[in-house]
């Protein structure tokens, strides 16, 4: 019954990617990505599958066949790898596990999992494979604790396989370029079970897996209790590169690395050699990176989080150049002193409500002395595509550069209009 309905499932998901790629799709203004696999559907209790197809639970399982000849690896991403065996992958993944919603003190979470192909035997959980955990896959349901993987579910086709999330995130805004996700959030098939886990509710969806990069030992302590495998998974301390492989690392679960293949490859492509234009021009601009919130404190990002990098790749220096892959806090003193010269003034606010420069000054009169309020250089991080700035902008990497290329060196991308981020005129 489970490879059935698999079978179904999937080939429901592949048929809404491979029609994108028949009718020529590529990366636009709406970051929309190509996939696409075999057009032929896998027959349940199928061995073995061709390259392209998904591979079902298995009614015959064979030793010494590879049942996995489409596979990904983590090129750019480095908090996850992955070793295939013939009939079972082992993921290995490190997270920082920060407070975020649960307000737990940071931490290295290192984990190991065997994802084993449903039928086959489960391997000896020895040496490197002592204490994993173990997801039978392909896998039919799963919820996404962090609500991070949207884009990615969005891609793969697999839509329907999203039983639960910490909150729904798309709006009237978003939706369009999330439509099978926004659908299914929209119909009430995906529970909302919040960062303050709902326990109850998370046992009613009862999935696969539960992914997540935040919380307290209590938290994942009682999750556990309830039986769900919890796959620790956070894109946004990788480089832009290594959070658009998120559709590799989602794709493992359900055998559809051929498709993860299609989708990201063109994006690596277009990243690269945009990349390469302003690898050596001849200035770069700084850029002041924070939100300053209501009691005077500026939370900020360290160097290796997201957007320093994307800064970094558009050829550009952010500041301040803080260590680390967290989020930081400093003194309002000391961001309008580095922001003083700076030339660009990236406003990292979740829900903007200044729309223009006097408006800032207005709201704190303090903030007159940053140069990017006068010299017309802030920009919002939620522009015209709204909170898709967290979700398809962390796989849609190529456009995310162009959007800050098009800010640090608008002589490179003439004419570029803005998808993630929104202009605040002086």
């Amino acid at each position: 019954m489970r490879s059935t309905t698999w079978a179904l499932r999937m080939g429901a998901g592949l048929a809404a990617v491979v029609l994108a790629a028949a009718c020529g799709s590529s990366s636009d203004a709406d970051g929309q990505q190509p996939g696409g696999t075999s057009d032929a559907e896998p027959a349940a209790g199928e061995a073995t599958a061709p390259s392209g197809n998904p591979i079902g639970c298995l009614d015959d399982y064979q030793e010494g066949v590879d049942y996995f000849p489409d596979k990904v690896s983590a090129e750019h991403a480095g908090g996850w790898d992955v070793r295939y065996e013939d009939h079972y992958k082992v993921l290995t993944t490190t997270v920082t596990a920060a407070g975020g919603h649960a307000g737990a003190s940071d931490r290295v979470i290192d984990s190991t999992y065997v994802l084993l192909q449903c039928g086959a035997p489960e391997p000896e959980l020895t040496g490197d494979l002592a204490g994993a955990t173990v997801v039978e896959i392909p896998s039919e349901t799963f919820v996404d604790g962090g609500s991070v993987l949207y884009a990615s579910v969005e891609k793969l086709g697999i839509a329907d396989t999203l039983v639960g999330s910490a909150e729904p995130f798309i709006g009237d805004v978003e939706a369009p370029y999330l439509p099978e996700v926004a659908q299914r959030i929209q119909s009430g098939a995906v529970a909302e079970i919040g960062y303050e886990v709902n326990y109850e509710l998370l046992a009613e969806t009862d999935p696969d897996f539960y992914t997540n990069y935040a919380g307290d030992d209590a938290m994942f302590g009682q999750i556990d209790q309830l039986g769900i495998p919890i796959v620790f998974y956070f894109p946004y301390t990788e480089t832009p590169l290594g959070a658009a492989e998120q559709v590799k690392f989602l794709s493992l679960f359900f055998n559809l690395e051929a498709a993860a293949n299609e989708i990201f490859d063109p994006i690596e492509q277009r990243y690269v050699e945009l990349r390469e234009q302003v690898a050596d021009v001849a200035s770069r601009p700084s850029v002041l990176i924070g939100v300053v919130g209501d009691g005077g404190d500026v939370t900020t990002r360290e160097n290796q989080r997201f957007e320093p990098q994307l800064v970094r790749e558009a050829g550009g220096e952010p500041v301040p150049d803080l260590d680390g892959g967290g989020i930081a806090t400093v003194s309002l003193e000391q961001f309008l002193d580095d922001g003083a010269d700076a030339d660009v003034w990236l406003d990292l606010t979740f829900f903007p409500s200044h729309e223009t420069a006097a408006d800032y000054v207005a709201a704190d009169p303090r903030l007159a002395t940053l140069g990017p309020l006068s010299n017309g250089g802030t920009y919002h991080r939620v522009g015209p595509r709204g909170s898709d700035y967290f979700l398809s902008g962390a796989v849609d990497v190529d456009l995310m550069l162009a959007d800050m290329v098009s800010v640090l060196h608008p002589d490179v991308l003439p004419g570029h209009d803005l998808a993630f981020l929104a202009h605040v005129p002086s």
